[in-house]
């Protein structure tokens, strides 16, 4: 077992920023897609708001699957790339394509022909007009889904490959496309005969937008010859079911993680609506100031997971583990450093969202809580990373049930049911859930057993 030393080496920790800080910027523009539509639809209504919301938390529930088949990608990649063979790495980007176009399209027709029965079953009880609103919005959303999954695949990969401003560029290029859109979409422009189509309109400007930036990571492969990963028509473009199951093999228990960890936090939210409205704000509060504030700890842990990756493919084992400990160490840094600020300033990012005394009062909280166990966040996501980078990824899978299910969702229902505490049921929760996820898996990383792994 390693012993954590608290020095940091720069040259290594130069590389390791350097590659997390185009992975930050990445995921809070992606994140300003789905912020755009709601800021636009507040102009429209109340009504417009709800129902873009309403689509917005399915989807997302829906990117659980995405998300495992572009970890698969980005984790074969990086092994590959590590072994020098850049072939074998253009075979499994060209093997996940196929895949990802296979699993969108095929959630895109189900949608489309389930859409009534699927928004009922999640929001039965939502009014009809933000009912039949997000009928219309989810219809046209679904159109996307085949270009949004190739669009997080392509990414994975490049980062995989050891870029990770390329995949930046492009989110930030299809975000100013998608605020154009948007506006004159939702608004209408006279003077170019474009009719104001309101809901409708955003709908057609994201679909639009994600098919874009999927178009444009598709040219960028062939075109660009300067990437660390692209492709040509002289490749190999036969189906390869090995390499198709090496990405599955990492794919599936990543999707059953995020699923069991979504699942957990839709429960708990749950749970937190028979407390009262005023408890469910101040929880919608708190999410949200500290989604802003994991954004810094998880690029970094998509730095980690590359490098890792990639030192494992070369067989460097000892490279691997400096990696992964300088990475756990420099994010346990900035996760300090940004859980102070969320304690010092808990009453200012609480107002940002709301101007309810007792919601403020609540919400300060719980942002309070999460700023303590920042530092616990970073262990979290760093060594589950570097866990999922060598191929321990059904160890997580296991862990983050156990934890998330048994601390987060259990023990605040329990505790609220039988003590009455409210809030503070949901606060312990919360930290077990984090203290309990932070130690097992920093005690699986430091028992090595990891870097021998094949994938």
């Amino acid at each position: 077992m390693r012993k954590i030393k608290f020095r940091l080496d720069k040259k290594t920790d130069k590389k390791i920023i350097s590659m997390a800080w185009p992975s930050i910027m990445e995921q809070i523009l992606e994140m300003m897609v789905g912020m755009v539509s709601i800021i636009f639809m507040g102009r429209i209504g109340t009504d417009a708001v709800a129902a873009v919301g309403m689509v917005n938390m399915l989807m997302g529930f829906l990117q659980t699957v995405f998300f495992g088949l572009s970890m698969g990608t980005t984790v074969i990649v990086a092994r590959v790339i590590g072994g020098g063979d850049k072939e074998e790495a253009k075979r499994t980007l060209i093997q996940s394509i196929y895949m990802a176009a296979i699993v969108g399209i095929f959630l895109s027709v189900s949608g489309k022909v389930f859409d009534v029965p699927i928004l009922k079953l999640f929001f039965g009880g939502a009014d009809v007009k933000v009912f039949n609103l997000g009928i219309s919005y989810f219809g046209i959303i679904l159109i996307n889904l085949p270009f949004f999954v190739i669009d997080i695949v392509i990414s994975g990969a490049m980062r995989g490959a050891g870029d990770t401003k390329t995949p930046m560029i492009i989110t930030g290029l299809v975000n100013i496309l998608n605020v154009i859109l948007n506006t004159m979409l939702i608004f209408g422009v006279p003077a170019l005969h474009i009719p104001a189509m309101g809901i409708i309109g955003s709908a057609m400007a994201v679909t639009i937008s994600r098919i874009v930036s999927a178009a444009l990571r598709v040219i960028v492969l062939f075109v660009h010859k300067g990437l660390k990963l692209n492709l040509s028509l002289k490749d190999d473009y036969s189906i390869k079911p090995k390499l198709m199951k090496r990405v599955i093999n990492i794919g599936i228990p990543a999707f059953i993680e995020q699923a069991v960890m979504q699942g957990g936090f839709l429960i708990l939210e749950v749970v937190i609506v028979t407390m009262g409205t005023t408890a469910m704000a101040s929880y919608q509060v708190a999410i949200n100031v500290n989604s802003i504030a994991f954004f810094p700890i998880f690029g970094f842990s998509i730095a980690n997971t590359t490098l890792v990756g990639q030192s494992l493919g070369e067989r460097r084992y000892r490279k691997a583990e400096h990696y992964a400990y300088e990475s756990l160490k420099i994010t346990m840094i900035v996760a300090f450093v940004i859980g102070m600020l969320m304690v010092i300033f808990a009453r200012q990012l609480a107002s940002i969202y709301s101007n309810d005394p007792v919601v403020i009062k609540e919400s300060m909280g719980l942002i309070y809580t999460f700023g303590i166990i920042e530092p616990m966040l970073a262990i979290l996501n760093i060594c589950s990373a570097t866990l999922k980078a060598a191929g321990d990824i059904k160890y997580v899978m296991v862990t983050s049930f156990v934890g998330l299910w048994s601390c987060r969702v259990f023990l605040s229902f329990g505790l609220n049911k039988w003590m009455g505490i409210g809030m503070l049921a949901v606060m312990i929760g919360i930290f077990f859930d984090f203290a309990s996820r932070s130690v097992m898996y920093l005690i699986r990383m430091n028992k090595g057993e990891w870097k021998y792994l094949k994938v």
